[in-house]
Parts: C-alpha cells; sequence; structure tokens
C-alpha cells in the first residue's frame, strides 16, 4: 500500500522532460553518473532519442554567424590564428583546421539551457563556466595535438559528422597542458584508448585527461567546460550558490528563428529554484534577477525541477500551481530560440579568449 501511495506521486511529474534526457534516462541514471564517473572516470553515452538535435544550428549557419561577428579562432597543429579574420575562416575550412567559437553560450539559449541542466546534474556552481563550438572540414590534420585541459570537467557533444578522439589516463597536477604526440604510442597496454563519437553522442573527461583529435570528414561539435573548485554542487553559501545555479548568461538581440507556439506544453525560460524556507505556508522561487513570485506549497515538487530547465504539460503546471511562473514569463507555451542574432556582436565574452 505505502508503494502505491508513493507510486501515485510521482506520476503526476512523469511529464517533466528533462534536456538531458536524451543521455540520462531518469533521476536514477544521473545519480549513478555522479556517483560513479564524476571527477573520477571518463564516459561516453550514446544518444536515447533525438531531442539533443535541435540544440545547435547547423554547419552552414555556423559558419554565417561567424560572418555576421561571432568571434573565433582557428587551431592547426598547435598553431592559432586569434586574429578574428574571415581570411583565417575561409583558410581554415579549405584546409582542414580547426575553427572554434569561444563562450558560444551566449548567442545559442538552448546550449545555456544545457548548460544549466548539468549545474545540477553536478557540474555546479563551478567557476570559469566555458563553451566552444567546433567546425572542422575534416582531413585528417590535426588541430590542437595531444593535450589535457588542467583541472577542468569537460563535456563533449558531437551534434554533426564524426570525431576520432584518442585519451589517455589522467595525468598528475602540474603537468604541463601540452603533450609529446609519442606518448599515445604506448596503446592500450598503457592506458590508451581511441572512440568514434557519432552524432548524438556525449563524452565526459574528468580533470587532466589527455586527448587528441582527428576529424576526417565535415564536425560540428561543442565542449562545456567547468573548473574544478571547493564549491561543488550542494556546496556554499546559500544565496551565493542559488545565484550560481540560476546564472543565465545570454545576451540580448534577435531570436532567429522565432519559435512556434504550443499551447498545451511550457518551456522554462530562464532557472528557476525554490527558496529554502516557507512564507505563509507558501513557496517563494528565485532567479538570476532575485526574488520571484509566490507560489502554494503543493509547488515545491515541480519547482524543485525547473533550475535544469524542462518542459512539461501545461494542466501539470497549472495543478500545481505554477500560473504566477507563466504570467511572469518563467513558462511560456515556445521553445527557446535556437539562436540570438546578438545586437553588439563586438561586446560577446568570445572575443577576449
Amino acid at each position: 500500500m505505502a508503494s502505491s501511495r508513493v507510486a501515485a506521486r510521482r506520476a503526476p511529474l512523469a511529464g517533466i522532460v528533462s534536456p538531458l534526457a536524451s543521455w540520462f534516462g531518469d533521476a536514477a541514471a544521473v545519480r549513478r553518473f555522479r556517483r560513479e564517473r564524476l571527477g573520477r572516470r571518463g564516459a561516453l553515452l550514446r544518444p536515447r532519442d533525438a531531442g539533443w538535435r535541435g540544440v545547435v544550428p547547423g554547419f552552414a549557419e555556423c559558419v554565417e554567424m561567424i560572418r555576421g561577428g561571432v568571434p573565433f579562432q582557428v587551431a592547426a597543429e598547435r598553431r592559432y590564428d586569434r586574429s578574428g579574420k574571415l581570411q583565417a575562416l575561409a583558410r581554415a575550412l579549405r584546409t582542414g583546421g580547426t575553427v572554434y567559437l569561444p563562450q558560444i553560450h551566449q548567442v545559442l539559449p538552448r546550449l545555456m539551457r544545457l548548460i544549466a541542466a548539468f549545474r545540477r546534474l553536478g557540474l555546479g556552481p563551478a567557476a570559469e563556466e566555458c563553451s566552444f563550438l567546433f567546425l572542422v572540414e575534416g582531413t585528417g590534420r590535426p588541430g590542437m595535438g595531444l593535450h589535457h585541459d588542467g583541472d577542468l570537467d569537460a563535456l563533449w557533444l558531437q551534434f554533426a559528422g564524426r570525431r576520432t578522439v584518442t585519451l589517455g589516463p589522467r595525468v598528475p597536477p602540474g603537468t604541463p597542458e601540452d603533450l609529446d604526440d609519442r606518448l599515445a604510442a604506448g596503446g592500450a597496454r598503457a592506458g590508451w584508448r581511441t572512440l568514434d563519437l557519432p552524432p548524438g553522442s556525449l563524452l565526459y573527461l574528468p580533470p587532466r585527461t589527455p586527448h587528441a583529435v582527428v576529424c576526417r570528414g565535415r564536425s560540428l561539435a561543442v565542449t562545456l567546460t567547468w573548473r574544478r573548485t571547493a564549491d561543488r554542487a550542494g556546496a556554499g553559501a546559500g544565496r551565493r550558490a542559488a545565484a550560481a545555479l540560476a546564472r543565465w548568461d545570454v545576451v540580448s538581440g534577435f531570436a532567429e528563428p522565432v519559435p512556434a507556439r504550443r499551447p498545451g506544453l511550457l518551456w522554462t525560460q530562464l532557472p528557476v529554484l525554490p527558496g529554502s524556507g516557507r512564507e505563509d505556508g507558501g513557496l517563494r522561487v528565485w532567479t538570476a534577477d532575485g526574488a520571484g513570485p509566490r507560489l502554494p506549497a503543493r509547488a515545491r515538487p515541480v519547482v524543485a525541477r525547473l533550475a535544469a530547465m524542462p518542459r512539461l504539460p501545461r494542466r501539470l503546471a497549472e495543478a500545481c500551481g505554477l500560473g504566477p511562473l507563466i504570467e511572469a514569463g518563467l513558462l511560456a507555451p515556445h521553445d527557446l530560440p535556437r539562436r540570438i542574432r546578438p545586437d553588439d556582436p563586438g561586446a560577446l565574452d568570445g572575443w577576449r579568449f
């Protein structure tokens, strides 16, 4: 009888869909990843569905974004061009160099939503939250060579094409980031392995994991990184930690394209966190802008999931008393735009990398 009551309480939440559902089937899968992998061992996750496909624009549209003023850099055989000149873009695409766009989440709201969801998975709040979009017309030419990224947790998302990645055992703290390519010659006996990353795959790399990438055809991918700090998920001082979890780093501009309305569904538009206590028998929520609307106490189980920015049925939201979030625009009957054309491309953080 008790188990039936628990199932009944959980059933209304079944319509909530996490942005991470393409790789994690349920909360138990997230807990296993946090317990067994995070900070310890790498993991390659295959997609469970096609939900990942709409997160970033296609290859040609990403090239158009660069020509519209979004910052980019080029790497080829350990040489870097940070000039931001379009001639460098054309040369890299022609010769198989790696074109990468730092802090690209500032103009890709759905990617920023994934970052918010990964924070709740256990990667935040943390310092130096970064994103990089990689474009390669692959010819088998190495880009950055064998290296590691220091004390960073990294998530690689493959959106189009394939990459071949060689991974080695974690190196000790203080090891120089650029490594001798001959280290990988040790092969499997020395702990090295080579993986193929197909579209939709998610690769997690713990800090100080050596890696090298080769693309033999067109590839579109994103890397997300978080610097390891003493304040991990669940730590930190109250409101400061909440502000870090709710941070929304998308610039102002024009949505391209404007998402279609779907009246029966609601998408979280900003990370929403429940307050730590009750006010007059109800619940106060928080966003990056500070205190949000008051909600009835029965809303807490659903609000507890809104920092990860899921979508949910409107009928569930209304039954749980989330009407004030709909009125405030924090829940809306349309998805986030796939791309923002920024009002001021010159102010994007990527230009400072």
